[in-house]
């Protein structure tokens, strides 16, 4: 079978506003894709990444929503947040078996990040980050799970001999949350660092 190419109309709208202390924006888009090329190489029984499993989808769109907000209460405290919505429509090709797989099945229907800092000293900063992310299918032909994430981290920049470094501590996956973001593959339950740039 030839596959046929692949080709998309994108559109996209937003709009920034800025108010006293907050920082707000706001976006959707809209995908048409057509002859979208779907892969099952790694779901198909007994086919490993075989070419059988590469097949044209007529029609796939993708749309959604982002909305985010950058607060400043104060010199020393800022908040920002973001919320996504994203969902897929996918034609019928004839090829749907138990084991096919639509590859925009992967991205999750809500993500939601929040960020929050505060200067403990001169151009110090210690930020709590956290991150939800939905249920999306994977390519094992399951589900996902949605989870939740924080990380915890310092920052600071400071001048010696006239160059500019900046020093971060970080500890990620505080909670010690066991997740997947990609289906077979479990991240790490704790991870922490530190790093040192210097600008020239």
């Amino acid at each position: 079978m030839n596959l046929e190419p692949e080709t998309a109309t994108e559109y996209e709208i937003g709009i920034i506003k800025s108010f006293d202390k907050v920082h707000f924006r706001a976006a959707t888009w809209y995908y048409d894709i057509e002859n979208f090329i779907n892969d099952n190489g790694i779901t198909a029984p007994g086919s490993g990444a075989g070419s059988n499993c590469l097949y044209n989808i007529d029609s796939v769109e993708l749309y959604g929503f982002e909305l985010e907000a950058a607060l400043h209460l104060s010199e020393k405290i800022k908040i920002t947040a973001s919320y996504v919505y994203q969902e897929h429509d996918v034609s019928q090709t004839g090829y749907e078996q138990d084991w096919t797989y639509y590859l925009p099945a992967s991205l999750p229907k809500h993500k939601v990040k929040v960020l929050a800092g505060y200067e403990i000293i001169n151009d110090g900063w210690i930020e709590l980050s956290s991150r939800f992310v939905g249920s999306r299918g994977s390519q094992q032909n399951d589900e996902l799970d949605d989870y939740f994430v924080c990380d915890l981290g310092f920052s600071k920049k400071f001048i010696v001999n006239g160059l500019d470094y900046n020093l971060k501590l970080y500890v990620n996956n505080i909670t010690g949350t066991d997740y997947e973001e990609v289906a077979g593959y479990p991240m790490p339950e704790y991870v922490w660092g530190m790093s040192l740039g210097v600008s020239f």
